[in-house]
Protein backbone atom coordinates (compact mmCIF):
# COMPACT_ATOMS: atom_id res chain seq x y z
CA UNK A 1 0.00 0.00 0.00
CA UNK A 2 1.38 3.32 -0.90
CA UNK A 3 2.20 5.73 1.64
CA UNK A 4 0.42 8.75 1.71
CA UNK A 5 2.31 11.92 1.48
CA UNK A 6 1.37 15.42 1.64
CA UNK A 7 4.33 17.87 -0.11
CA UNK A 8 4.08 21.12 -0.23
CA UNK A 9 3.92 21.21 -3.75
CA UNK A 10 1.60 19.98 -6.82
CA UNK A 11 2.83 16.59 -7.80
CA UNK A 12 2.37 13.82 -9.92
CA UNK A 13 3.96 10.55 -10.94
CA UNK A 14 5.76 9.92 -13.89
CA UNK A 15 7.68 6.56 -15.17
CA UNK A 16 11.50 6.97 -16.36
CA UNK A 17 12.46 5.16 -19.49
CA UNK A 18 15.97 6.13 -20.80
CA UNK A 19 17.31 6.22 -24.05
CA UNK A 20 17.42 2.23 -25.38
CA UNK A 21 14.51 2.00 -23.01
CA UNK A 22 16.87 -0.51 -20.77
CA UNK A 23 16.49 1.55 -17.65
CA UNK A 24 13.20 2.08 -16.18
CA UNK A 25 11.41 3.12 -12.98
CA UNK A 26 7.61 3.25 -12.57
CA UNK A 27 5.32 5.65 -10.97
CA UNK A 28 7.69 7.70 -9.74
CA UNK A 29 7.04 11.05 -7.56
CA UNK A 30 7.51 13.66 -9.85
CA UNK A 31 7.36 18.04 -9.97
CA UNK A 32 7.08 20.59 -12.25
CA UNK A 33 8.22 23.95 -10.64
CA UNK A 34 7.21 27.20 -11.96
CA UNK A 35 10.07 29.13 -10.07
CA UNK A 36 13.35 28.54 -8.60
CA UNK A 37 11.93 29.28 -5.28
CA UNK A 38 9.27 26.65 -5.73
CA UNK A 39 12.23 24.16 -6.69
CA UNK A 40 13.96 25.34 -3.46
CA UNK A 41 10.85 24.32 -1.62
CA UNK A 42 10.68 21.22 -2.71
CA UNK A 43 14.32 20.30 -2.31
CA UNK A 44 14.42 20.98 1.27
CA UNK A 45 11.20 19.07 1.57
CA UNK A 46 12.83 15.87 -0.11
CA UNK A 47 16.10 16.60 2.54
CA UNK A 48 13.50 16.58 5.20
CA UNK A 49 11.66 13.64 4.03
CA UNK A 50 14.45 11.84 3.11
CA UNK A 51 14.05 11.13 -0.30
CA UNK A 52 16.30 11.77 -3.52
CA UNK A 53 16.51 14.27 -5.97
CA UNK A 54 16.96 13.65 -9.42
CA UNK A 55 16.95 16.13 -12.76
CA UNK A 56 14.31 14.87 -15.38
CA UNK A 57 15.18 15.86 -18.91
CA UNK A 58 14.47 14.27 -21.82
CA UNK A 59 15.57 10.83 -21.19
CA UNK A 60 18.51 10.84 -23.81
CA UNK A 61 21.28 9.16 -22.10
CA UNK A 62 22.21 5.66 -21.60
CA UNK A 63 24.17 5.78 -18.37
CA UNK A 64 22.29 5.16 -15.18
CA UNK A 65 22.92 8.37 -13.63
CA UNK A 66 19.69 9.56 -12.96
CA UNK A 67 18.08 6.28 -11.43
CA UNK A 68 18.81 2.65 -11.47
CA UNK A 69 16.99 -0.11 -13.95
CA UNK A 70 14.39 -1.79 -11.95
CA UNK A 71 15.33 -0.24 -8.60
CA UNK A 72 12.59 0.96 -5.83
CA UNK A 73 12.01 4.43 -6.75
CA UNK A 74 9.68 5.29 -3.59
CA UNK A 75 11.91 7.93 -1.91
CA UNK A 76 13.04 9.50 -5.68
CA UNK A 77 11.69 12.98 -6.28
CA UNK A 78 12.22 13.68 -10.39
CA UNK A 79 12.25 17.71 -11.03
CA UNK A 80 11.53 18.22 -13.93
CA UNK A 81 12.81 21.63 -15.47
CA UNK A 82 11.40 21.86 -19.02
CA UNK A 83 7.99 23.11 -18.52
CA UNK A 84 8.47 25.72 -16.95
CA UNK A 85 12.29 26.67 -15.85
CA UNK A 86 13.76 27.18 -19.62
CA UNK A 87 14.04 31.20 -19.92
CA UNK A 88 17.12 32.95 -21.84
CA UNK A 89 18.52 36.44 -22.08
CA UNK A 90 21.20 37.09 -24.11
CA UNK A 91 23.69 40.22 -24.09
CA UNK A 92 25.84 40.91 -27.31
CA UNK A 93 29.60 41.92 -26.74
CA UNK A 94 30.81 43.11 -29.67
CA UNK A 95 32.06 40.01 -31.61
CA UNK A 96 30.45 37.42 -28.79
CA UNK A 97 27.64 37.63 -26.71
CA UNK A 98 26.62 36.34 -23.48
CA UNK A 99 23.46 33.94 -22.92
CA UNK A 100 21.71 33.56 -19.51
CA UNK A 101 19.76 30.49 -19.22
CA UNK A 102 17.43 28.43 -16.75
CA UNK A 103 18.65 24.70 -17.71
CA UNK A 104 15.26 23.11 -18.59
CA UNK A 105 15.13 24.84 -21.85
CA UNK A 106 16.21 22.26 -25.01
CA UNK A 107 19.15 22.68 -27.07
CA UNK A 108 16.90 23.48 -29.95
CA UNK A 109 14.91 26.46 -28.43
CA UNK A 110 18.53 27.57 -26.90
CA UNK A 111 20.63 27.46 -30.85
CA UNK A 112 16.98 28.99 -31.97
CA UNK A 113 17.10 32.16 -30.07
CA UNK A 114 20.69 32.40 -30.31
CA UNK A 115 20.70 32.34 -34.14
CA UNK A 116 18.32 35.65 -33.98
CA UNK A 117 21.25 37.51 -32.32
CA UNK A 118 23.76 36.20 -34.36
CA UNK A 119 25.19 34.11 -32.23
CA UNK A 120 25.78 30.09 -32.24
CA UNK A 121 28.54 27.75 -30.95
CA UNK A 122 31.34 26.61 -32.87
CA UNK A 123 30.10 22.77 -32.11
CA UNK A 124 27.10 20.94 -30.30
CA UNK A 125 25.53 18.31 -29.81
CA UNK A 126 23.33 16.23 -32.84
CA UNK A 127 20.25 16.23 -30.74
CA UNK A 128 17.85 19.13 -30.54
CA UNK A 129 15.44 17.71 -27.85
CA UNK A 130 18.41 17.53 -24.78
CA UNK A 131 17.73 20.15 -22.32
CA UNK A 132 20.60 22.43 -21.57
CA UNK A 133 21.20 20.77 -18.43
CA UNK A 134 21.44 17.57 -19.11
CA UNK A 135 23.87 18.57 -21.81
CA UNK A 136 26.24 20.52 -19.11
CA UNK A 137 26.17 17.58 -16.64
CA UNK A 138 27.52 14.74 -18.13
CA UNK A 139 30.43 17.33 -20.47
CA UNK A 140 28.11 16.52 -23.81
CA UNK A 141 29.88 17.63 -26.99
CA UNK A 142 29.89 17.78 -30.89
CA UNK A 143 32.72 17.92 -33.50
CA UNK A 144 35.23 20.27 -34.45
CA UNK A 145 38.66 21.71 -33.83
CA UNK A 146 40.37 24.47 -35.52
CA UNK A 147 40.94 24.02 -39.29
CA UNK A 148 44.82 24.48 -40.03
CA UNK A 149 45.41 28.27 -40.17
CA UNK A 150 41.53 28.89 -38.57
CA UNK A 151 42.00 31.06 -35.43
CA UNK A 152 39.77 30.68 -32.67
CA UNK A 153 36.78 33.31 -32.47
CA UNK A 154 35.92 35.33 -29.71
CA UNK A 155 33.62 33.96 -27.15
CA UNK A 156 34.69 30.54 -29.14
CA UNK A 157 35.52 27.09 -27.33
CA UNK A 158 36.57 23.62 -29.18
CA UNK A 159 35.77 21.63 -26.26
CA UNK A 160 32.38 20.42 -24.23
CA UNK A 161 29.73 22.96 -24.10
CA UNK A 162 30.72 22.80 -20.31
CA UNK A 163 33.93 24.99 -21.05
CA UNK A 164 31.81 27.76 -22.37
CA UNK A 165 30.47 28.28 -18.67
CA UNK A 166 30.48 31.91 -17.34
CA UNK A 167 28.87 31.19 -14.24
CA UNK A 168 26.68 29.17 -12.64
CA UNK A 169 23.60 28.97 -9.61
CA UNK A 170 22.80 25.58 -7.95
CA UNK A 171 21.06 24.86 -5.09
CA UNK A 172 23.52 23.57 -2.43
CA UNK A 173 23.46 22.79 1.67
CA UNK A 174 23.95 25.68 3.64
CA UNK A 175 25.33 25.31 7.08
CA UNK A 176 24.11 28.24 8.45
CA UNK A 177 20.28 28.14 7.73
CA UNK A 178 20.30 24.20 7.87
CA UNK A 179 18.52 23.92 4.60
CA UNK A 180 19.52 24.09 0.90
CA UNK A 181 19.26 27.72 -0.94
CA UNK A 182 20.64 29.19 -4.42
CA UNK A 183 23.81 29.88 -4.43
CA UNK A 184 25.99 31.36 -7.56
CA UNK A 185 29.41 30.66 -8.40
CA UNK A 186 31.55 32.30 -11.00
CA UNK A 187 34.35 30.89 -13.62
CA UNK A 188 37.02 31.61 -11.14
CA UNK A 189 35.79 30.32 -7.99
CA UNK A 190 37.82 27.37 -7.37
CA UNK A 191 34.82 25.27 -6.24
CA UNK A 192 32.69 25.51 -10.10
CA UNK A 193 35.53 23.08 -11.02
CA UNK A 194 33.12 20.09 -9.12
CA UNK A 195 29.73 21.87 -10.78
CA UNK A 196 30.94 22.13 -14.59
CA UNK A 197 30.38 18.64 -15.38
CA UNK A 198 28.90 16.86 -12.34
CA UNK A 199 27.80 13.50 -13.86
CA UNK A 200 23.80 13.97 -11.85
CA UNK A 201 25.62 14.75 -8.35
CA UNK A 202 24.54 18.35 -8.38
CA UNK A 203 21.38 20.04 -9.54
CA UNK A 204 21.99 23.39 -11.74
CA UNK A 205 19.05 26.16 -11.84
CA UNK A 206 20.57 28.17 -14.17
CA UNK A 207 23.80 29.03 -16.43
CA UNK A 208 25.50 32.16 -18.35
CA UNK A 209 27.85 30.67 -21.46
CA UNK A 210 30.14 32.49 -23.50
CA UNK A 211 28.78 32.05 -27.26
CA UNK A 212 30.97 33.56 -30.53
CA UNK A 213 29.46 35.07 -33.86
CA UNK A 214 27.42 32.67 -35.30
CA UNK A 215 28.97 31.11 -38.86
CA UNK A 216 27.59 29.94 -42.09
CA UNK A 217 28.76 26.18 -42.33
CA UNK A 218 28.76 23.86 -45.69
CA UNK A 219 28.00 20.02 -44.69
CA UNK A 220 29.40 17.97 -47.18
CA UNK A 221 28.45 14.46 -47.04
CA UNK A 222 30.60 11.51 -48.58
CA UNK A 223 29.49 7.46 -48.75
CA UNK A 224 32.17 6.42 -51.56
CA UNK A 225 35.41 7.07 -49.61
CA UNK A 226 37.09 3.25 -48.49
CA UNK A 227 37.43 2.59 -44.72
CA UNK A 228 40.54 1.84 -45.38
CA UNK A 229 41.57 5.31 -46.59
CA UNK A 230 39.35 7.12 -44.14
CA UNK A 231 40.82 5.00 -41.35
CA UNK A 232 44.37 4.62 -42.77
CA UNK A 233 47.08 4.41 -40.65
CA UNK A 234 49.31 7.60 -42.16
CA UNK A 235 47.71 11.08 -41.96
CA UNK A 236 49.18 12.60 -44.82
CA UNK A 237 46.91 9.98 -47.16
CA UNK A 238 44.51 10.82 -49.14
CA UNK A 239 40.94 11.31 -48.01
CA UNK A 240 42.14 9.89 -44.32
CA UNK A 241 39.87 11.45 -41.44
CA UNK A 242 42.99 13.76 -40.17
CA UNK A 243 43.34 15.29 -43.60
CA UNK A 244 39.73 16.20 -43.45
CA UNK A 245 39.95 17.56 -39.97
CA UNK A 246 43.11 19.66 -41.44
CA UNK A 247 41.26 21.20 -43.81
CA UNK A 248 37.75 22.02 -42.40
CA UNK A 249 38.01 21.01 -38.54
CA UNK A 250 34.77 19.53 -38.67
CA UNK A 251 34.17 15.68 -39.57
CA UNK A 252 31.78 12.82 -38.07
CA UNK A 253 32.34 9.45 -39.60
CA UNK A 254 29.19 7.00 -38.93
CA UNK A 255 30.95 3.64 -40.12
CA UNK A 256 27.81 0.55 -40.40
CA UNK A 257 28.78 -2.97 -39.73
CA UNK A 258 29.99 -5.07 -42.55
CA UNK A 259 30.15 -2.40 -44.62
CA UNK A 260 33.62 -0.93 -46.48
CA UNK A 261 32.35 2.66 -47.06
CA UNK A 262 31.59 4.87 -43.80
CA UNK A 263 29.42 7.96 -43.76
CA UNK A 264 31.70 10.39 -43.63
CA UNK A 265 30.33 14.26 -43.09
CA UNK A 266 32.47 17.35 -43.53
CA UNK A 267 31.63 21.26 -41.73
CA UNK A 268 33.43 23.79 -43.54
CA UNK A 269 33.14 27.44 -42.54
CA UNK A 270 31.37 29.03 -45.53
CA UNK A 271 30.32 32.50 -45.16
CA UNK A 272 29.12 32.99 -48.65
CA UNK A 273 26.57 31.08 -50.56
CA UNK A 274 28.53 28.90 -53.15
CA UNK A 275 25.82 28.17 -55.69
CA UNK A 276 26.25 24.65 -55.58
CA UNK A 277 24.64 23.63 -52.15
CA UNK A 278 21.42 23.30 -50.96
CA UNK A 279 20.55 26.10 -48.89
CA UNK A 280 18.84 24.67 -45.65
CA UNK A 281 16.96 27.29 -43.19
CA UNK A 282 15.82 24.48 -40.34
CA UNK A 283 17.41 21.76 -38.51
CA UNK A 284 16.87 17.79 -39.13
CA UNK A 285 17.99 17.60 -42.42
CA UNK A 286 18.39 13.51 -42.71
CA UNK A 287 14.96 12.51 -42.40
CA UNK A 288 15.70 9.17 -44.00
CA UNK A 289 18.18 8.53 -40.69
CA UNK A 290 15.03 9.32 -38.41
CA UNK A 291 12.31 6.72 -40.41
CA UNK A 292 13.42 3.71 -40.68
CA UNK A 293 11.64 1.42 -43.35
CA UNK A 294 9.71 -1.84 -42.65
CA UNK A 295 11.51 -3.95 -44.39
CA UNK A 296 14.78 -2.80 -42.53
CA UNK A 297 12.71 -3.32 -38.86
CA UNK A 298 11.60 -6.48 -39.78
CA UNK A 299 15.59 -7.02 -40.18
CA UNK A 300 16.50 -5.50 -37.09
CA UNK A 301 13.95 -7.79 -35.52
CA UNK A 302 15.86 -11.07 -36.62
CA UNK A 303 18.72 -10.13 -34.21
CA UNK A 304 16.26 -10.70 -31.32
CA UNK A 305 14.58 -13.53 -32.72
CA UNK A 306 17.79 -16.12 -33.15
CA UNK A 307 19.01 -15.22 -36.48
CA UNK A 308 22.00 -13.17 -35.43
CA UNK A 309 23.63 -13.63 -38.98
CA UNK A 310 21.51 -11.07 -40.04
CA UNK A 311 23.74 -8.71 -38.93
CA UNK A 312 25.96 -8.02 -41.77
CA UNK A 313 22.96 -7.77 -44.59
CA UNK A 314 21.27 -4.63 -41.91
CA UNK A 315 24.68 -3.16 -41.59
CA UNK A 316 24.60 -2.90 -45.88
CA UNK A 317 20.58 -2.17 -45.91
CA UNK A 318 21.40 1.08 -43.75
CA UNK A 319 24.32 2.25 -45.82
CA UNK A 320 22.23 1.44 -48.81
CA UNK A 321 19.13 3.89 -47.06
CA UNK A 322 22.22 6.49 -46.12
CA UNK A 323 23.13 6.83 -50.16
CA UNK A 324 19.67 6.43 -51.68
CA UNK A 325 18.68 8.77 -48.95
CA UNK A 326 20.89 11.51 -49.20
CA UNK A 327 20.31 11.95 -53.01
CA UNK A 328 16.51 11.73 -52.56
CA UNK A 329 16.49 14.39 -50.33
CA UNK A 330 19.69 16.10 -52.28
CA UNK A 331 21.40 16.65 -48.83
CA UNK A 332 24.67 15.56 -49.91
CA UNK A 333 26.17 19.32 -49.72
CA UNK A 334 24.17 21.54 -47.45
CA UNK A 335 24.50 24.96 -46.81
CA UNK A 336 23.37 27.37 -43.90
CA UNK A 337 23.53 28.93 -40.30
CA UNK A 338 25.38 26.33 -37.76
CA UNK A 339 22.43 25.14 -35.71
CA UNK A 340 20.16 23.81 -38.74
CA UNK A 341 23.70 21.71 -40.28
CA UNK A 342 24.39 20.81 -36.08
CA UNK A 343 21.29 19.43 -34.91
CA UNK A 344 20.08 16.46 -37.41
CA UNK A 345 18.84 13.55 -34.62
CA UNK A 346 15.36 13.29 -33.63
CA UNK A 347 14.01 11.33 -31.09
CA UNK A 348 11.85 8.86 -33.55
CA UNK A 349 15.82 7.39 -34.97
CA UNK A 350 16.56 4.34 -34.00
CA UNK A 351 17.28 3.30 -30.40
CA UNK A 352 20.32 1.80 -29.90
CA UNK A 353 22.99 1.14 -27.07
CA UNK A 354 26.55 2.53 -26.97
CA UNK A 355 29.75 2.65 -25.16
CA UNK A 356 32.06 5.84 -25.07
CA UNK A 357 35.35 6.86 -24.75
CA UNK A 358 37.42 9.79 -24.97
CA UNK A 359 40.96 9.61 -26.33
CA UNK A 360 43.21 12.26 -25.32
CA UNK A 361 46.12 12.49 -27.34
CA UNK A 362 48.58 15.30 -29.36
CA UNK A 363 46.60 16.26 -32.82
CA UNK A 364 49.52 14.56 -35.01
CA UNK A 365 48.58 11.14 -33.29
CA UNK A 366 44.72 11.63 -34.09
CA UNK A 367 45.01 9.39 -37.63
CA UNK A 368 46.96 6.87 -35.69
CA UNK A 369 44.41 6.98 -32.78
CA UNK A 370 41.71 5.91 -35.02
CA UNK A 371 43.70 3.58 -37.22
CA UNK A 372 44.64 1.52 -33.97
CA UNK A 373 40.71 1.55 -32.93
CA UNK A 374 39.80 0.29 -36.02
CA UNK A 375 42.03 -2.49 -36.62
CA UNK A 376 41.30 -3.81 -33.27
CA UNK A 377 37.41 -3.38 -33.98
CA UNK A 378 37.78 -5.67 -37.22
CA UNK A 379 39.76 -7.69 -35.29
CA UNK A 380 37.49 -8.37 -32.63
CA UNK A 381 34.32 -8.44 -35.11
CA UNK A 382 36.39 -11.14 -37.56
CA UNK A 383 36.75 -13.61 -34.51
CA UNK A 384 33.22 -12.92 -33.51
CA UNK A 385 32.05 -14.11 -36.48
CA UNK A 386 33.68 -17.46 -36.48
CA UNK A 387 32.09 -18.21 -33.62
CA UNK A 388 28.03 -16.96 -35.83
CA UNK A 389 28.24 -14.00 -32.99
CA UNK A 390 27.28 -10.63 -33.99
CA UNK A 391 27.66 -8.36 -31.03
CA UNK A 392 28.51 -5.15 -32.71
CA UNK A 393 25.47 -5.09 -35.19
CA UNK A 394 24.91 -1.38 -35.44
CA UNK A 395 27.00 1.56 -36.48
CA UNK A 396 31.11 2.79 -34.91
CA UNK A 397 30.57 6.57 -34.30
CA UNK A 398 34.09 8.86 -34.68
CA UNK A 399 34.29 12.42 -33.92
CA UNK A 400 36.74 14.93 -33.14
CA UNK A 401 37.38 18.16 -30.29
CA UNK A 402 39.84 19.99 -29.09
CA UNK A 403 40.34 19.75 -24.90
CA UNK A 404 38.50 21.47 -22.64
CA UNK A 405 40.98 24.44 -21.72
CA UNK A 406 39.92 27.42 -19.26
CA UNK A 407 42.19 29.79 -21.29
CA UNK A 408 39.34 29.84 -23.84
CA UNK A 409 37.51 31.50 -21.42
CA UNK A 410 36.51 35.63 -21.41
CA UNK A 411 37.14 35.17 -17.49
CA UNK A 412 40.24 35.09 -16.18
CA UNK A 413 41.40 32.88 -13.86
CA UNK A 414 38.49 30.26 -15.14
CA UNK A 415 39.07 26.92 -13.76
CA UNK A 416 39.29 23.71 -15.66
CA UNK A 417 35.53 21.85 -15.54
CA UNK A 418 37.27 18.47 -13.44
CA UNK A 419 35.35 15.56 -14.38
CA UNK A 420 34.96 16.96 -18.04
CA UNK A 421 36.21 13.57 -20.14
CA UNK A 422 37.73 16.55 -22.54
CA UNK A 423 39.91 18.29 -19.81
CA UNK A 424 43.00 19.05 -20.33
CA UNK A 425 46.30 17.70 -18.60
CA UNK A 426 48.21 20.20 -17.64
CA UNK A 427 51.41 18.10 -17.37
CA UNK A 428 51.05 18.16 -21.47
CA UNK A 429 49.75 21.20 -22.48
CA UNK A 430 50.58 19.30 -26.51
CA UNK A 431 48.01 16.75 -26.20
CA UNK A 432 45.30 19.18 -27.38
CA UNK A 433 42.52 16.84 -29.24
CA UNK A 434 39.97 14.59 -28.35
CA UNK A 435 38.90 11.69 -30.45
CA UNK A 436 35.66 10.23 -28.78
CA UNK A 437 34.76 6.66 -30.21
CA UNK A 438 31.46 5.11 -29.86
CA UNK A 439 30.51 1.12 -30.67
CA UNK A 440 26.91 0.76 -30.80
CA UNK A 441 24.45 -2.56 -30.79
CA UNK A 442 20.98 -3.29 -30.31
CA UNK A 443 19.76 -3.88 -26.96
CA UNK A 444 19.76 -7.33 -25.61
CA UNK A 445 22.26 -8.36 -28.48
CA UNK A 446 23.56 -11.50 -27.21
CA UNK A 447 27.35 -11.05 -26.54
CA UNK A 448 27.51 -7.62 -26.41
CA UNK A 449 28.64 -7.32 -22.54
CA UNK A 450 31.90 -9.53 -23.22
CA UNK A 451 32.72 -7.71 -26.68
CA UNK A 452 32.26 -4.21 -24.82
CA UNK A 453 34.49 -5.74 -21.99
CA UNK A 454 36.83 -6.91 -24.06
CA UNK A 455 37.12 -3.89 -26.04
CA UNK A 456 37.21 -1.73 -22.83
CA UNK A 457 39.95 -3.28 -21.20
CA UNK A 458 42.25 -2.80 -24.56
CA UNK A 459 41.38 1.00 -25.03
CA UNK A 460 42.68 1.76 -21.56
CA UNK A 461 45.50 -0.65 -21.73
CA UNK A 462 46.50 0.50 -25.47
CA UNK A 463 45.50 4.14 -25.14
CA UNK A 464 48.11 5.33 -22.23
CA UNK A 465 51.38 6.10 -21.05
CA UNK A 466 52.84 9.08 -23.28
CA UNK A 467 50.86 8.04 -26.27
CA UNK A 468 47.17 8.50 -24.93
CA UNK A 469 45.18 9.08 -22.06
CA UNK A 470 41.65 7.38 -21.94
CA UNK A 471 38.42 8.66 -20.05
CA UNK A 472 35.15 7.18 -20.24
CA UNK A 473 32.16 9.28 -21.97
CA UNK A 474 30.06 9.46 -19.27
CA UNK A 475 26.08 9.42 -21.13
CA UNK A 476 26.96 6.26 -22.74
CA UNK A 477 28.21 2.48 -21.63
CA UNK A 478 31.29 1.91 -19.73
CA UNK A 479 32.66 -0.78 -16.77
CA UNK A 480 31.40 -3.64 -18.46
CA UNK A 481 31.23 -7.41 -17.10
CA UNK A 482 29.78 -10.24 -19.05
CA UNK A 483 26.44 -9.65 -17.25
CA UNK A 484 26.36 -6.17 -17.46
CA UNK A 485 27.31 -2.14 -17.93
CA UNK A 486 28.44 -0.03 -14.99
CA UNK A 487 29.72 -2.70 -13.18
CA UNK A 488 32.97 -3.31 -13.55
CA UNK A 489 34.74 -2.73 -9.74
CA UNK A 490 38.11 -2.18 -11.85
CA UNK A 491 37.34 0.63 -13.88
CA UNK A 492 34.66 2.30 -11.69
CA UNK A 493 36.98 2.27 -8.30
CA UNK A 494 40.36 2.81 -10.13
CA UNK A 495 40.67 3.58 -13.70
CA UNK A 496 38.10 5.95 -13.83
CA UNK A 497 39.54 8.21 -11.15
CA UNK A 498 42.94 7.67 -11.97
CA UNK A 499 42.01 8.80 -15.39
CA UNK A 500 40.97 12.11 -14.26
CA UNK A 501 43.67 12.46 -11.64
CA UNK A 502 46.97 12.24 -13.79
CA UNK A 503 48.52 15.37 -14.66
CA UNK A 504 45.61 17.41 -12.80
CA UNK A 505 46.71 20.17 -10.53
CA UNK A 506 44.78 20.07 -7.22
CA UNK A 507 41.23 20.22 -9.18
CA UNK A 508 41.47 16.53 -9.46
CA UNK A 509 39.10 13.77 -8.77
CA UNK A 510 39.58 13.28 -5.44
CA UNK A 511 39.51 17.11 -4.76
CA UNK A 512 36.08 17.50 -6.92
CA UNK A 513 34.31 14.95 -4.92
CA UNK A 514 34.96 16.83 -1.68
CA UNK A 515 33.55 20.09 -3.41
CA UNK A 516 30.27 18.08 -4.15
CA UNK A 517 29.69 16.58 -0.45
CA UNK A 518 30.95 19.98 0.89
CA UNK A 519 27.65 21.32 -0.86
CA UNK A 520 25.68 18.22 -1.02
CA UNK A 521 26.54 16.23 2.75
CA UNK A 522 23.43 14.50 2.33
CA UNK A 523 23.97 12.77 -0.57
CA UNK A 524 20.56 14.26 -1.78
CA UNK A 525 21.27 14.39 -5.52
CA UNK A 526 22.40 11.22 -6.29
CA UNK A 527 21.79 7.93 -7.55
CA UNK A 528 23.09 4.29 -6.85
CA UNK A 529 25.74 4.67 -9.48
CA UNK A 530 26.37 8.11 -8.22
CA UNK A 531 27.08 6.64 -5.19
CA UNK A 532 29.50 4.27 -6.27
CA UNK A 533 31.33 6.64 -7.94
CA UNK A 534 31.54 9.30 -4.96
CA UNK A 535 33.26 6.92 -3.25
CA UNK A 536 35.82 5.33 -5.64
CA UNK A 537 39.44 6.33 -5.68
CA UNK A 538 39.05 7.77 -2.14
Amino acid sequence: MENKITPPFKFFYSDFINWSKQTEGKHILTFQPKTTQELVVAVNWAYQEKYRVRPLGNMHNWSQLTIANGENNSRVLLIDLKKYLNSMRIEVMGNYGVVTAQTGVSMEALLTKLEKSKLGFLATPAPGDLTLGGVLAIGAHGTGMPATGEERPAGGCYGTLSNSIVSLTAIVWDETAQSYVLKTFQRNDKDISAFMVHIGRALIVEVTLQVPRNKRLRCQSYVNIPASDLFAEQADRKNSFASFVERSGRAEAIWFPFTEEPWLKVWTENPTYNGVSRRVSSPFNYPFSDNLPASLEKLIKNFTTGHPEAAPAVGNAELELVKAGLGTTLSFDLWGWSKDLLLYVKPSTLRVTANGYAILTRRDKMQQVIYDFVQKYREMVALYQTRNSYPMNNAVEIRVTGVDNPDESIVAGAQVAAFSAARRREDRPDWDTVIWLDNLSHPDTPDANVFYQQMEQWIFEHFSGDYAECRVEWSKGWGYTPEGTWENERVINQLIPASLTRGADENNWQSAMDILDKYDPHHLFTSPLLERLSKAGR
